[in-house]
């Protein structure tokens, strides 16, 4: 049996037994905080137009940004680049005030929901309530959005 077999064997044996991903999964505090680190993260490279922000987005191009306005849909790391490009072109600096944080965790899954205001600094100023809902995935020990839905509550 070569050495790739005795590996997959071995693999195989840790996820019978309970030993894969899920063993490897933080607790759930740990995941709380992590996911509202990654949140932090966000807001932080969204007021520096900081184009990196794409990197806390899982990198498989399988990940999804629907913000409030109709054209506001990104799909994988070049939808995210011209999207995020786009805001850091507008007048105005972008940021988040979030009032409620809510993080739930399943293994290496976590989602949140948020609410709060939406700040736009600049000329015009503005202040909009803004809903946030995300999925996170565990990834080499950072979370990562996988999915990040905005919207605005009608009145």
């Amino acid at each position: 049996m070569g050495l790739t077999r005795i590996l997959a064997a071995i693999a195989a044996l840790l996820l019978v037994f309970g030993f894969g991903p899920r063993a490897a999964a933080p607790s759930r505090r740990g995941a709380e905080r992590g996911v509202r680190q990654a949140l932090v993260r966000l807001n932080g490279l969204l007021a520096q137009r900081d184009i990196a922000i794409v990197d806390e987005f899982m990198p498989d191009g399988e990940v999804l940004l629907v913000g409030y306005a109709l054209d506001e849909v990104a799909r994988g790391r070049a939808g995210l680049e011209t999207h995020f490009r786009r805001l850091f072109a507008l007048p105005q600096v972008i940021r988040f005030d979030w009032r409620e944080v809510e993080v739930s965790v399943h293994g290496a899954v976590a989602w949140l929901h948020a609410e709060g205001d939406l700040v736009l600094q600049g000329e015009p100023a503005e202040r909009r309530t803004y809903r946030l809902t995300g999925v996170f995935e565990l990834c080499h020990g950072v979370w990562k959005w996988r999915l990040f839905h905005g919207s605005q509550p009608a009145a």
